[in-house]
């Protein structure tokens, strides 16, 4: 190892670096030179690891071997997207030959020396067994009592056990009336539970957490802290509890300003929030003169599941998205409304109304914008949003009404992302609760019906499937198209009883359609609420084994949706399916929150792109280039595609050009009864 040693001069320069952890500097060093990977370390690197001669890695790659595999992408990440001089943190397990797996605390940082890209590791061995928590394990008596950092030490549910006098000087509570207690007892509940949500993950995931907290003095006083907080490991590496090390940066920051902030403003985003946005509504309604032609116009902007953010991507891109949605929405509307965050998912616009037009306008061109895929770290994310509108006086002259009506707007079953509120919504409401009562009939009285569109192999013009598409008929006879009652459906809870219909109807069709010489694929749609049913793979094997089809001629199609609260329990199900001998597609790709990590993941056989991209081909510049990274995403991965709602020869053209062949539209044939579908082309 003597030829990898580094330099006294090198570990002190070192060391110099790392202004904000000296308690380090009993750690060993390494050094990493990203250009051969080759590594350098201190004289104390074997005592500091435990590490025997034999067991030392000689080079990057040897080291990255010794990682859990849940370290290793952290790892990675860390050495290649931290600027130069950024400073690190990151809680790893490396293997010994002799005790298996211990735990280190490394503090990295890049540095560029002699063109080359140099990253400087400070290493600490975290593998101490602890039994029972005191300070004195974690810090010498006279630093725990003298430090001027707040240092609360809790359980593993997270009850304290004990705090320093610096905790007491600076909250103003004694042992005695926090022990015991969870540190929410000295929040200030300014924090929405996204923030929460976000600590703990990061606890739970990289085994630390640190970034600003705003706390309760036990006078009543808001108090700003920078807080690291720790996880606690003992035998066999199972949670004891958390270290926290809180310093005040009240004094650091421009207090009543920020304090003002707090209360009017969105925490993560730093817009107004709802109440301020109620204080301005009023304030420019009450200047507004009883005979005064003044109007306004408040839009309200959700973005469709928001919610699931946090569970498709980390805390750290929830983070980046909803800061670059902020930028879009604020880049649009900042000139002309006032613009505020009212929910996590609603964003909302007030202002002058001067034209019905001009509102529809820049609508439109907020959910184009928002539609725009986002970067997220090499990654796609796609979201989608939705609209509505209420004005001032047209609708009411209350600010809290006028926000209720806007939403429900934006929340009625309609085909389209922008609706204005009106007394008629009213009436929709009850058209609705009529196509309940339908879909009811319907299923009571077997008057679901399929019609079938064709898929078709355009090298060749091949049929090569189609898919199954559920019509409702009405007690009139007329026939309702799924835009008409599948969002109704979907409301009130009956799309499940609906889904086993189709399943079970195209099986016996396909059996049928595959009797003869004809070997043709049929997709059938399945929606999340029939997906999560506890009786969905057991069903699908009854009606397999009724109708003795060859599942070859059988085809899933799936939404993002299915996979996002649960993606674990989804991806079994799709591994059942497979077994199953069922092909699987993921139909609308691209309008959910789409994530190529858990795509790769996933036993998908096709990806549809979905027809609202393919409608925007020949209009916009960012539907082209989505359109084509989905085509080049999908060979990349070894994927079938397949392209809907195509019409037009354009269209067709344009997705042939990029490797796109499979097409399915309204070009070749609108959806078909089944009857004229066998006689048309089969």
């Amino acid at each position: 190892m003597r030829d990898q040693r580094l330099s006294t001069e090198e570990i002190g320069e070192i060391l110099d670096m790392y202004e904000s952890s000296s308690e380090m500097h009993t750690g060993a060093v390494i050094r990493i030179d990203l250009s051969n990977h080759k590594i350098l370390y201190s004289s104390n690197f074997k005592r500091v690891t435990g590490f025997g001669k034999d067991e030392i890695p000689r080079n990057l790659d040897e080291l990255i071997k010794l990682l859990r595999e849940e370290d290793f992408h952290r790892f990675q990440h860390n050495l290649n997207n931290y600027d130069y001089g950024s400073e690190w943190i990151l809680r790893v397990s490396l293997k010994e030959k002799r005790e298996g797996f211990d735990n280190f605390e490394l503090v990295g940082k890049k540095k560029r020396m002699d063109d080359r890209d140099i990253i400087y590791i400070l290493i600490r061995n975290t593998k101490q067994k602890y039994g029972r928590i005191t300070p004195e394990t974690f810090f010498p008596k006279d630093v725990f009592d003298n430090s001027q950092q707040a240092i609360v030490i809790t359980d593993k549910n997270n009850k304290v056990v004990t705090i320093n006098k610096a905790f007491s000087d600076m909250m103003g509570y004694s042992l005695e009336e926090v022990v015991g207690k969870d540190p929410h007892f000295w929040s200030s509940n300014m924090h929405d539970k996204t923030f929460y949500q976000r600590m703990w993950y990061d606890l739970k995931t990289k085994g630390f957490w640190n970034g600003r907290i705003i706390n309760k003095k036990k006078n009543g006083e808001i108090i700003f802290t920078y807080s690291n907080i720790f996880e606690i490991k003992g035998y066999n590496n199972e949670l004891i509890g958390y270290i926290a090390i809180n310093s005040d940066i009240t004094t650091n920051i421009k207090r009543e300003e920020e304090l003002t902030r707090v209360h009017k403003y969105d925490f993560q985003t730093w817009l107004p929030n709802k109440e301020f946005l109620l204080e301005k509504m009023r304030d420019v309604i009450s200047k507004t003169t009883v005979n005064s032609d003044a109007e306004y116009v408040l839009i309200v902007i959700k973005i469709n599941k928001m919610h699931e953010l946090p569970i498709v991507y980390d805390f750290e891109k929830t983070n980046i998205i909803i800061k670059e949605i902020t930028e879009r929405v604020t880049k649009i509307a900042a000139n002309d409304f006032f613009v505020s965050r009212i929910a996590d998912d609603e964003f909302a616009l007030f202002g002058s109304l001067n034209s019905l037009e001009n509102i529809e306008e820049i609508s439109n061109t907020l959910i184009k914008t928002l539609a725009e895929p986002l970067q997220i770290f090499g990654e796609k994310a796609f979201i989608k949003a939705r609209i509505g509108i209420s004005t001032y006086p047209h609708n009411s002259n209350d600010p809290e009404q006028l926000i209720n009506q806007a939403r429900t707007a934006l929340n009625v079953s309609s085909k389209n992302d922008i609706n204005f509120y009106s007394p008629d919504l009213s009436n929709l409401i009850k058209y609705e609760n009529l196509i309940e009562e339908e879909i009811y009939q319907a299923l009571q009285n077997n008057k679901l019906v399929l019609f079938f569109q064709p898929q078709i192999e355009t090298r060749n013009f091949e049929l090569i499937g189609a898919e199954a598409l559920v019509r409702l008929q009405k007690s009139d006879g007329t026939i309702l198209s799924p835009m008409d009652f599948l969002e109704v459906a979907k409301k009130k809870g009956l799309m499940t009883e609906i889904d086993r219909f189709v399943l079970e109807s195209t099986t016996k069709i396909a059996k049928e359609l595959n009797s003869s010489k004809n070997r043709l694929k049929v997709f059938f749609n399945v929606s999340k609420s029939f997906f999560e049913d506890e009786d969905f793979l057991n069903f699908i094997e009854i009606v397999l084994d009724k109708y003795g089809i060859d599942p070859s001629c059988l085809g899933v199609e799936l939404t993002e949706e299915i996979f996002i609260d649960d993606f674990y329990s989804a991806q079994k199900k799709i591994n059942a399916l497979k077994k199953m001998g069922l092909q699987i597609a993921l139909d609308d790709f691209g309008t959910g929150f789409s994530s190529l990590s858990y795509l790769n993941k996933l036993r998908i056989d096709k990806i549809k792109i979905d027809k609202s991209f393919v409608d925007d081909l020949l209009k916009s510049e960012s539907s082209k280039r989505l359109v084509s990274s989905i085509i080049s995403m999908s060979h990349i991965l070894g994927l079938e595609v397949i392209a809907e709602g195509v019409e037009t020869e354009e269209q067709l053209s344009f997705l042939q050009s990029k490797g796109c062949y499979e097409i399915q539209g309204y070009y070749f044939s609108k959806p078909l009864p089944l009857p004229e579908f066998v006689e048309s082309f089969c």
